[in-house]
């Protein structure tokens, strides 16, 4: 048995896998969930996903064949699973578990200290089974989120300090620009995934064009700070002349031409994405730029939104463009 990060000229046997898997595990949902999930892992989108350094796409060779793939996320140190499977005919045989005892050494030399991923909750063959692999089952998050019940289970496998497990978003903006809806959006979002979460907004006094910044902090713990010193990720639509500490950088183009670091930000390492150009040319009003955003953040951090059903997050008006603009953020590709 052979386990190996994937490579390009695996994505091919992978997408084959993958349909496998959808339709065994959401046998009992209708056609178009099922086509819908395949067509975010086709060929050339898994491709993409080998070259992404937050991706971490694992198959398991055996009798000469891929017989088992692991799609995973990280970031700040978690390691969210977003689908393992295994052919039929080659359960039963430990592959999951080498492949997971791979999997844990190789993060644990990237101080990732927890592992988690979320399982269809009447599966209890997978639940029962992820626990004597030492998982633990976590929030149940209902129907409405997802369309069916699912179930948080994590694993802890290395140590932390609680003050480490916080992550931490900075969003900078004028009124008018959608951060509050944004914030409260996301921050919705993941508490809803069983995440304690503390969102602070700092308005300034104008009236109009104002600067408006959030501060939103998730965690496994309570948190007891609220206001954010450096932040894991930034997201700045507005010039300001403040500058602002951050790991990680997302940023209009529009605001600094092509060299995203001569705005007045300190960051460690900046990624600059053209927002209002795709919110005008996709979506026909710059005012989506806060949900192509939204996307951008989801998928940076790890949420899987492939299924995740926010339509009750969102106001009613211009509900269905504004789904379509986190989708477009979150995949950067049309019918995502």
């Amino acid at each position: 048995m052979t386990i190996r990060k994937a490579r390009p000229s695996d994505c091919p046997r992978i997408n084959t896998l993958m349909g496998q898997l959808i339709d065994e595990i959401y046998a009992q949902e209708k056609e178009e969930v099922r086509q819908a999930l395949k067509a975010n892992f086709t060929k050339d989108g898994l491709k993409e996903l080998c070259a992404d350094p937050q991706a971490h796409l694992y198959v398991v060779v055996l009798d000469h064949k891929i017989v088992a793939f692991l799609l995973g996320w990280l970031f700040h140190n978690v390691f969210t699973i977003y689908w393992i499977y295994v052919r039929k005919g080659y359960r039963g045989k430990g592959v999951v578990k080498n492949l997971l005892d791979h999997l844990e050494k190789g993060l644990l030399e990237l101080k990732c200290y927890k592992v988690e991923m979320y399982a269809y909750a009447e599966h209890n063959r997978f639940l029962n089974f992820s626990s004597k692999l030492g998982f633990k089952k976590g929030v149940l998050i209902k129907k409405s989120m997802f369309g069916f019940k699912i179930r948080n289970i994590y694993k802890y496998i290395g140590e932390c300090e609680p003050a480490d497990m916080e992550k931490t978003i900075k969003i900078i903006g004028e009124a008018g620009q959608g951060v509050k809806l944004l914030s409260y959006t996301l921050a919705s979002i993941l508490a809803k995934l069983g995440n304690e979460v503390s969102l602070n907004l700092d308005y300034d006094s104008a009236v109009r064009g104002g600067i408006i910044s959030a501060d939103l902090i998730y965690s496994d713990f309570p948190i007891e700070n609220p206001i954010i010193d450096e932040a894991d990720v930034l997201i700045k639509f507005t010039r300001t002349r403040d500058w602002f500490p951050a790991r990680n950088l997302i940023i209009d183009e529009s605001l600094c031409g092509t060299k995203s670091l001569e705005c007045s930000i300190q960051t460690k390492k900046g990624v600059q994405y053209g927002l209002q150009d795709m919110a005008v040319t996709k979506f026909g009003s710059k005012i989506y730029i806060n949900m192509i955003a939204l996307g951008r953040i989801l998928r940076y951090i790890g949420v899987n939104i492939m299924l995740l059903n926010i339509q009750d997050l969102l106001p009613p008006k211009s509900v269905e463009k504004n789904i379509a603009a986190i989708k477009y953020g979150y995949s950067f590709r049309d019918d995502s």
